[in-house]
């Protein structure tokens, strides 16, 4: 059960890498291509799936649902904004200045989304209030295309999949 805890938080994590992986520098040896490419191994041996006409059925299915929880989490909140302060109080980031110090937001590998990243940046401007609802108003309906893109891809997922293998998805954070 410790293993299975373990790749569900490095499956989380790892989701998102290769979409961001052009974007991002790599740190040390870290080969996000490579990781993703072990994580995916290891949840094909997790699913027990020997068969290579079946696993390319899944794993095709499987990197569907990757791609759309990586839109999902692109669209989450910016909390950066949390630790940082207004531009007009001491140690402040200027109004629409940098407030990541240069890294993409998107969260936990996310790929960033343009209208959350221009939410974030009426927020830390302090737009005016019919600006701050139509860029509400854009990245709710965008979440919610992005959540039901993510919804018909696990959709097609459980349709070729065991209960024991939906509920080893499940366990590992790839399905709700």
């Amino acid at each position: 059960m410790k293993k299975l805890a373990l790749l569900a938080a490095a499956a989380f994590a790892v989701s998102g890498l290769t979409s961001t992986a052009q974007e991002q520098p790599r740190r040390g040896n870290f080969n996000p291509e490579e990781m993703r490419a072990r994580m995916t191994e290891r949840v094909r041996e997790l699913l027990e799936v020997k068969n290579e006409d079946e696993w390319k059925l899944i794993s095709a299915r499987i990197e569907k649902v990757r791609d759309a929880q990586n839109e999902v989490r692109g669209l989450n909140g910016d909390f950066r904004l949390l630790f940082s302060r207004g531009g007009d109080q001491p140690g402040g980031t200027p109004p629409g200045g940098d407030q990541g110090g240069g890294r993409p937001r998107g969260g936990f590998g996310g790929t960033p989304n343009p209208d959350a990243e221009a939410l974030s940046k009426a927020v830390t401007t302090k737009a005016p209030t019919e600006e701050m609802k139509q860029r509400l108003a854009r990245v709710r309906e965008a979440r919610k295309a992005a959540e039901a893109k993510y919804e018909k891809a696990a959709d097609d997922l459980r349709q070729v999949l065991t209960v024991r293998q939906e509920a080893t998805l499940v366990a590992v954070g790839l399905l709700k």
